[in-house]
């Protein structure tokens, strides 16, 4: 599949959002009505946004990339997807190596992401392209008072 990277546009905010449909994503943390939209806009306003597009120019994939996001120090990969279409087509590679390639331009030794314990298939990606996995915050059980 041939893919190309840009910034995304305003145009862009309706496929980016149908990127993170069916998703546990989605439903995990973005299930409240607009929010996925707004944090979208806010990312977009930022410059923090990214899509993947195939050959027409359909947006097959979706990245928000903070360049000091990581205590102010490393690029943070803060949300990674790909359309339902295009799962497992290699969407989540090609933007993972273009989110590390914008780390090297800007001259970053290292990067940064989270993961969330739910996410399996986001973990593996991770994994098959050699990104160290370090568990390093576990939600603890509420305790009733």
């Amino acid at each position: 599949m041939e893919l190309i990277c840009r910034a995304a546009a305003q145009a862009d905010l309706p496929a980016c959002c149908n990127v993170f449909a069916d998703s546990e994503i989605y439903e995990r943390y973005f299930s409240e009505p607009g929010a996925l939209a707004r944090s979208l806009e806010n990312a977009l306003n930022a410059g923090e946004l990214y899509v993947a597009c195939g050959s027409a120019g359909e947006v097959l994939g979706v990245m928000r990339i903070r360049a000091k996001g990581f205590c102010g120090l490393y690029p943070y990969l803060a949300l990674i997807g790909a359309a339902p279409r295009a799962r497992g087509r290699g969407v989540g590679h090609f933007l993972l190596a273009e989110f590390e390639a914008m780390a090297r331009v800007q001259g970053a030794g290292r990067v940064a992401l989270m993961v969330s314990d739910f996410n399996e298939k986001a973990q593996a990606l991770y994994r098959s392209r050699l990104l160290g996995i370090r568990p390093s915050a576990r939600r603890r059980p509420k305790r009733r008072l």
